[in-house]
């Protein structure tokens, strides 16, 4: 398997495949004398935008606390619990168990409901 190619930026679906972000990080533990072993991935802007610039990223991570306890840090899901598919990851969990879409749920309430036809 090639990571990048395979799972990196691939769509993310949940046990109930209702698609919940992008493999946005791949976490690998280093081992001494012995080749590095893939442990989870990582979801979320904060990974992705850490890509780019950590200040960046930082400065979102402060902002992303304000929507929950388990925000304002990635989200990971370890490798035993995906399974990668030719055109998508699938992770043996359900989003609504994760914050994963805490934003999204709070634009949903906080802005969305109150637009015409929201």
């Amino acid at each position: 398997m090639r990571l990048i190619r395979d799972v990196l930026d691939m769509q993310l679906y949940d046990a109930d495949d209702i698609p919940i972000g992008r493999v946005d990080g791949i976490i690998l533990e280093l081992r001494d004398g012995r080749p590095p072993r893939v442990t989870a991935i990582e979801v979320g802007p904060i990974t992705l935008l850490r890509r780019f610039s950590v200040r960046v990223a930082a400065w979102y991570a402060t902002l992303d606390r304000r929507f929950g306890p388990e925000r304002g840090s990635p989200y990971r899901i370890e490798w035993s619990l995906l399974t990668i598919q030719k055109v998508k990851v699938k992770a043996d969990l359900a989003c609504k168990d994760t914050p994963i879409l805490a934003v999204e749920d709070w634009l949903a309430e906080h802005i969305v409901k109150h637009l015409p036809g929201g």
